[in-house]
This record gives structure tokens, C-alpha cells and sequence, in this order.
């Protein structure tokens, strides 16, 4: 009830009842009681007023605080912080946005976001842009910022859009360009280090090549003469040249082989071979050396080992020849032991332990480990009074690993060494007795190839020679080509057997010469064509069988190998 209707019911109350006193006294304090009431309510809307003000001050001051804050933070930030509203159009940017842009706020605000991307015409079809690669799981995009001069500024940028009051979109740069010239410098040297790696390869190839050109006429001119009748003295002269001359080739395949596993260029084959036949030629090979020092060679086979598997039969060759030329060096009596041993057995799989043991020199424990090192042996007298570059072990044990296995040693100084590894091969679907054995049955009887038309493409004149002596042994009728030109032009005019092909030719090369044969529409574009040459890297072999050449033998070439390929290849005999 309000204080002037309460005072005018008293006031009607007292003119009813003059003479009482009560109702003079209640009127004096209820106006007295109204009088406090709106003081204490004045006072009560003055604290109040106050109290607002003072709120609206503190949340004012705490506010211009954070965005004190704020605004140090985005200054202090390297990445350059712009934001929009929903028309794309730049609210705000921070010091480094402007650094990266060339220019201040107030000279960006309320232009459109796109006036500074050098490579968009509207704000939509950069947001379209940054969200099709967002969809390719990109977090942010390149782009070029107009800046300076028109200077173009490479940035990586990232897009976060929400809703705060006029703020839409956030836009962050991050100025990429001491990391451009980083890459650009990268990229640089990359191709440098490329061109510089295909120089060597270039260059190695080369060098086997032409080392490997001499080292043909040597080794093929001393085979041709081994296989004549000569005394005693003459033959162990020449038995001496061929192991020497051999010698030298592995160094040269052990320079070449140390160089691509550098380069990271060593490959692999997968092709069915003879496992135990391989095994037992290579022990064979070190026959005649091992009996000249009165050591006993020999091979234990256990019978579960399959005949036929899967995998790199060369590489194989390579390492168990390495291994077994060295214990019959470094053991001067006793014996030296190949043993294989079959492990685990998985499906279509089977791990094979191989083991060359010897009753050599033996190896200190303390160099046991120094023995895989490249150029190292395990002392220095060993180099003087055995030779070798200390490559081999080294080339061998990476040959192992790279087909996932590990090379170990256990050797006792003065009572011998075993040197043991296991790698895993693919069963084969070759039955136990075909290929191999009939074909080095007829090496021996060297009398499968009689009349066979063989077309020679060899311009080195002792290679002819070489090759021409044991095709003519082997009683073949042989044609000579000097180059692709003139192999290109006897084969149209002449019907040949089989092609032995040189890869390195002048004018026209071995495979030019073969794809003009495979790509001709006449009867002789399938002749079989076996490159031989002296160019031993895988990546060659692979190339000549792509230009149309169907078997790859390397120069200086082993006879049984040259006449077992020409037989297998061979489209009839006569």
C-alpha cells in the first residue's frame, strides 16, 4: 500500500473520531516509519548504483586486460593471424600478417581476403580449394601472398572457420620461405648427387667393360690352350695363368659388386636352380687349388635338402665361392667341409643352413668382428702373405643380410674356422631331374651343337677370335658381325640358328640391333638372341632382356656356360 492512501484512510479515521489521541499518535509513526523506509531505500539505490559502476568498471578493465593480452600474444606470434567475416572480408591482422603482407591493418581492414592470395580470384574458391585438399588429409595448403613490390611470398596457410560475433573465419600463415630455399638448395644437390651417381654407374660400366675386354682374350685364350695336349710344365703354366687371371677378375668383381651395394643398386633374381648342382661345381672349382696344397675339399649334403628351389643362384655362387676360395686359402692341410643343412620348413618355404668349415689358420676372437669390415683383414701379415683386397667377407656378409640372413663366425687361431649362415628359398616345381645334369652331360660330350647357324655380333677382333675358336670346336657354323648395322643386315639376308649379341658396339649398339629384330613382321624376329658381353651389372642384364634378348652370359665367358645357354636356347639341332 502506498504511504499517500495509507495517510488519507488515518486522515477519515481521525475526522470520525476527533477525540481520540491514539490516532494521531499511529499517523506520527507511520509517516515516521515511511521517512526511514525511503532513506534507508535511497541509500539502499545509491549502494546499488555504485556497486554497478564499480562491476562495469572491473569487467571493462578486466576485459581491455585480455585483450592486452590477446593482442601481445598475436603480436609476439610468428605465424601471421588474419580474421575474416562470413563475405571474406579482413577484420583483423597481427604484426606478422602484416610483416608477411607488406602492409598495416588499417591499410587491409575491410578488404576482401583474396585481394592479398595471389592465386585466387574470389574468398569462395580459396575456401573451396583449402577444403578439397583438407579432404586429402592435408592440414594446410601452399600458397602464394602478394606482398612488397608485388613480390610473391610462399605460405603454408590453415583455415579454422566458427561463429564469434562478427568473426567467421581465421586464417594463419606461416612464411615458407627460407624453407623453399632450403628445398631448392636440397633439390639441387639431390640432382647433382644423381647426375654425379649416374657419372659412376656410367663410369663403372665402362671400366668393366673395357677391363673386362683384355681380361676375355686372357682367360678365353688360356682355356683354348688347356684344352690342347701339352707336357707337364706347359700345363701348370697355363693352370697358373688361368688361376691368376681368375684371381684378378674377382677382384675386379669384388671393386664393382662393393661399389653398387654403396650406391644401394644391388638386385636380386628369383628363377629356379639346381641348388646341389650348384654346390657341387663350386666345390669342384677349388679342387685343383685345394690338391696343389694337399687339402683334402669336401661337401656333406644332408639328403632332406631339395635338388630345386627358388632365388638368386649368381649371389648364391658368389658368396659360397667367396667363402670356400678363402678356407682353402688360409688352410695349408686338413680339409675344408661345405656342408648344408635343411632348418624350417613353412608352406611353399624352407630355410637352409649353409656351413664352410676349415682346418685353417683360425681367427682371434678379438678380430672376429673386424673380419666383415670393408678393406680389413685380421692382421696385417695376412694381406702380404695371402693377399686380397678385405672386401670379399664384406661384400658376402652384405649379400647375406640383404637377403635376410646374417653371417657368423666361430674360429679358434691354429685349429680352424666355421663361417655359417641360413637363407630362405622358395620350393621349386622342378622335378629333381630335369635341365641340369643332361645339359652338363652333353658339355661333355660337346657334340649337341654340330651345324648349328650361329650369328657372332663382336666388334673387338680377339673376342671373335676367342668366341670364334670354341664355336668352331663345337663344330658350329659361324657368321661374324661387326656391328648392330651389319648383324641387322645378315639377318634379313641369312637364316641363322641364334644370335650371340654384344651389347657395346659403335653405330648401332646390341640393343638397338635387337628391338629392330623383335619389332620386324618375318619369320626371324623370334630367332633366341643371347647377349654376351663384357657388361656385368644387373641393371644391363635387365635392360637386354626388356630390348628382346632371351639369356644374358658375361664376359670372360666360362665355355660350359656359353655352350649349356647356346643349348638351351637353341631353336633345332643338326
Amino acid at each position: 500500500m502506498s504511504r499517500r492512501l495509507l495517510e488519507k484512510q488515518i486522515a477519515r479515521i481521525r475526522e470520525k473520531y476527533p477525540e481520540e489521541e491514539f490516532f494521531d499518535r499511529l499517523f506520527e509513526k507511520v509517516a515516521s516509519s515511511y521517512v526511514d523506509f525511503e532513506r534507508v531505500q535511497k541509500l539502499k539505490d545509491r549502494s546499488i548504483r555504485l556497486m554497478s559502476q564499480e562491476l562495469h568498471d572491473l569487467y571493462r578493465a578486466q576485459e581491455e586486460k585480455q585483450q592486452a593480452f590477446i593482442s601481445t600474444i598475436l603480436g609476439k606470434i610468428v605465424d601471421g593471424i588474419i580474421t575474416c567475416n562470413k563475405a571474406g572480408k579482413i577484420i583483423s591482422v597481427n604484426s606478422s600478417a602484416e610483416h608477411i603482407i607488406g602492409k598495416d591493418e588499417s591499410e587491409v581492414r575491410d578488404l576482401e581476403l583474396s585481394t592479398i592470395l595471389a592465386d585466387f580470384e574470389t574468398y569462395d574458391e580459396f575456401l573451396s580449394h583449402y577444403y578439397l585438399n583438407l579432404a586429402k588429409n592435408e592440414n594446410q595448403i601452399e600458397v602464394s601472398i602478394s606482398g612488397k613490390a608485388e613480390a610473391q611470398i610462399p605460405c603454408e596457410v590453415s583455415v579454422s572457420q566458427f561463429e564469434m560475433d562478427e568473426v567467421s573465419t581465421i586464417v594463419i600463415l606461416r612464411d615458407i620461405t627460407e624453407r623453399k630455399k632450403v628445398e631448392a638448395i636440397i633439390i639441387e644437390e639431390k640432382e647433382k648427387a644423381e647426375k654425379a651417381s649416374r657419372a659412376k654407374a656410367e663410369f663403372l660400366s665402362t671400366m668393366s667393360h673395357e677391363i673386362r675386354t683384355p681380361m676375355n682374350s686372357i682367360i678365353g685364350m688360356t682355356n683354348i690352350l688347356i684344352q690342347d695336349d701339352f707336357d707337364e710344365e706347359t700345363m701348370n703354366l697355363l693352370n697358373t695363368l688361368k688361376f691368376s687371371s681368375e684371381h684378378l677378375l674377382v677382384l675386379i668383381n669384388d671393386i664393382l659388386d662393393f661399389n653398387k651395394i654403396e650406391a644401394g643398386k644391388i638386385e636380386f633374381e628369383h628363377i629356379d636352380f639346381n641348388l646341389k648342382e650348384l654346390v657341387e661345381n663350386i666345390n669342384e672349382s677349388h679342387k685343383y687349388r685345394a690338391n696343389e696344397k694337399g687339402v683334402q675339399i669336401e661337401l656333406a649334403i644332408d639328403p632332406m635338402v631339395p635338388n630345386w628351389v627358388v632365388g638368386d643362384p649368381g649371389r648364391l655362387s658368389q658368396i659360397l665361392t667367396n667363402l670356400v676360395g678363402n678356407a682353402v686359402k688360409f688352410t695349408t692341410e686338413g680339409s675344408v667341409i661345405t656342408r648344408l643343412t635343411p632348418q624350417q620348413k613353412e608352406g611353399s618355404t624352407i630355410d637352409i643352413l649353409f656351413e664352410v668349415i676349415d682346418t685353417g689358420i683360425g681367427i682371434a676372437e678379438g678380430k672376429q668382428k673386424l673380419i666383415f669390415e670393408s678393406f680389413s683383414q685380421s692382421e696385417t701379415y695376412t694381406t702380404r702373405q695371402y693377399g686380397g683386397t678385405g672386401l670379399g667377407l664384406a661384400i658376402t656378409k652384405k649379400l647375406i643380410e640383404l637377403q635376410n640372413g646374417h653371417l657368423e663366425v666361430t674360429s679358434t687361431p691354429r685349429i680352424g674356422s666355421n663361417f655359417h649362415f641360413s637363407l630362405q628359398f622358395t620350393l621349386s616345381n622342378t622335378p629333381d631331374d630335369a635341365l641340369a645334369k643332361p645339359v652338363a652331360g652333353a658339355y661333355a660330350t660337346q657334340d649337341e651343337l654340330v651345324g648349328l647357324k650361329i650369328l657372332l655380333v663382336e666388334d673387338n677382333p680377339i673376342n671373335q677370335f676367342v668366341a670364334g675358336k670354341f664355336l668352331s670346336k663345337w663344330k658350329c657354323d659361324v657368321t661374324i658381325a661387326e656391328n648392330g648395322h651389319e648383324a641387322w643386315e645378315k639377318v634379313q639376308a641369312d637364316e641363322f640358328d641364334i644370335i650371340l649379341m654384344d651389347l657395346q658396339m659403335p653405330g648401332k649398339n646390341g640393343f638397338e640391333a635387337t628391338r629392330e629384330i623383335r619389332n620386324s613382321d618375318k619369320v626371324y624376329k623370334d630367332i633366341p638372341i643371347i647377349a654376351l658381353t663384357a657388361t656385368a651389372f644387373l641393371e644391363e642384364k635387365n635392360r637386354a632382356l626388356k630390348a628382346g634378348m632371351n639369356d644374358f652370359v658375361t664376359k670372360p665367358f666360362n665355355p660350359k656356360e656359353l655352350y649349356e645357354k647356346i643349348l638351351k636356347n637353341m631353336t633345332h639341332s643338326t
